[in-house]
């Protein structure tokens, strides 16, 4: 009988005063107050936004957008859920049988996950992601939540993709949700001014500089890209990953998309 070896990896986070979004999800889930906790978003432009919705973090599977819930039954094998957050996927998952590893750069929310019963986590960035073990290889690979955003600008975006070359097989896929940041959602004045200035500087207009701030806590300021579907096809001209399909929830504003391989063997 197979041993079943649970693994817990501390590879490069967040420092504790930095960890605003983790404390919050840490200090939602143990109040058991779901609707009591709060995030500020402020960018770069001094556009802040108050997020009161904590209990995002914690959704049952009955309360996942639409797009979520159609694709989740093609979601298997060995599974990343790259930014998980409370868990609220990676908890899914694991309870339908799945091996899931749970990603993120807050180790509150990562302590959250464990005190949740998942089982395999990864404290971990994207820009320190090559440290996990190449034998480690996903089938599935998460980037929900708008989480696209975690891979910050055209360059990044491009390195990432090639980089997960080294962790999937063949039949791999991943599956990236984002925003179109020239639609619902990105119109009010402030926000179409900084997209346009973007454009100008040759940036994705979606390259937002943003970092969250909760309490006595605030992250690091960085990248968060939210792009179109046009973009994304563009940018996929560099890897070695292809649009198999496009799912839009025109309630959230959000996109799937469901990336194959170029070179799969059917």
């Amino acid at each position: 009988m197979e041993t079943k070896i649970n693994q817990h990896l501390n590879l490069f986070g967040l420092k504790a005063d930095q960890d605003a979004f983790g404390n919050n999800i840490y200090e939602t889930y143990i109040s058991g107050k779901f609707y009591s906790g709060y995030e500020i978003g402020e960018r770069s432009d001094g556009y802040f936004t108050l997020y009161g919705d904590s209990n995002a973090y914690f959704e049952p599977f009955e309360e996942w957008s639409s797009i979520q819930k159609e694709l989740s039954s093609d979601i298997n094998g060995v599974i990343l859920d790259i930014g998980c957050g409370g868990g609220k996927h990676a908890l899914y998952f694991q309870d339908k049988g799945q091996k899931v590893y749970a990603m993120d750069n807050s180790p509150k929310a990562i302590d959250t996950c464990k005190l949740r019963g998942i089982e395999n986590t990864i404290i971990c960035d994207v820009e320190h992601f090559h440290l996990v073990d190449t034998a480690i290889k996903f089938d599935s690979i998460l980037f929900w939540g708008n989480n696209v955003g975690l891979l910050q600008n055209k360059s990044f975006f491009v390195y990432f993709l090639n980089l997960l070359e080294n962790y999937t097989n063949n039949n791999s896929t991943l599956y990236l949700e984002t925003m179109n940041p020239y639609e619902e959602g990105f119109l009010d004045e402030d926000t179409v001014s900084y997209v346009e200035n973007n454009l100008l500087q040759k940036k994705l207009g979606g390259q937002m500089s943003v970092r969250v701030r909760y309490k006595k806590y605030a992250t690091p300021w960085n990248d968060y890209l939210f792009i179109s579907t046009d973009e994304l096809e563009q940018l996929l001209t560099e890897t070695n990953w292809r649009t198999e399909k496009i799912l839009k929830d025109f309630e959230t504003n959000q996109f799937i998309a469901v990336l194959k391989k170029k070179n799969r063997s059917d």
